[in-house]
């Protein structure tokens, strides 16, 4: 079990590529993840009731399942992560992180079903300054929903290794950078998500 601290920005798709144009001229590209999320909750949303998000990630040559809780603080995550070489494409039953999950709130893995994916191109660039390391992400998401898709640009920096007041400050330094143009959120794509899938 981990503590995942990240920092996310939202915005339109125009200052997204602009400001992924400044990283491309400044920064060296780390790599890129062509991902699938697909997250799952029972038909009463349980999960979601306890600020719980259970994730299975398809990425080319893994699949990776997480679950993520909620902390006092905004920018803070407790996450569990197993990681399938074998890329499995739905929940592995099997999974101890899952089952651990299915004890603790009383459910079966039947009881679990597919309720948003995302389609996530993501560019990743990674920071290393005395102090602390950290990824920088540019995620253009396409959010899956019954009746159409809804795109979502978000750049999010997370924290590798190093020190959190190292990680503010590199996020203050793009805050005055970008100004107004960006917006600060703590709010989880999933969250975000079901708010624009339904039909209605």
């Amino acid at each position: 079990m981990a503590i995942e601290m990240e920092v996310k920005f939202r915005m339109d798709a125009d200052v997204w590529a602009a400001i992924k144009a400044d990283y491309d001229r400044e920064q060296t590209l780390h790599h890129v993840e062509r991902q699938t999320n697909q997250y799952y909750d029972t038909s009463d949303r349980r999960l979601g009731a306890l600020e719980v998000g259970l994730r299975l990630r398809v990425l080319e040559d893994r699949s990776i399942l997480a679950i993520k809780r909620s902390t006092e603080q905004a920018h803070k995550r407790v996450e569990i992560e197993e990681t399938y070489a074998d890329g499995p494409d739905s929940l592995p039953p099997d999974s101890p992180a899952l089952q651990a999950l299915m004890q603790e709130v009383g459910i079966a893995y039947d009881d679990i079903a597919p309720l948003v994916m995302l389609r996530t191109e993501r560019f990743i660039f990674e920071i290393e300054e005395q102090g602390v390391r950290a990824e920088v992400c540019f995620d253009d998401v396409s959010i899956v929903g019954r009746c159409r898709e809804h795109k979502l640009y978000e750049i999010e920096f997370e924290l590798l290794s190093g020190s959190e007041e190292r990680l503010y400050h590199l996020v203050h330094a793009f805050k005055n950078r970008y100004g107004t143009s960006v917006e600060e959120s703590s709010i989880p794509k999933l969250v975000y998500a079901l708010n624009l899938v339904n039909c209605d």
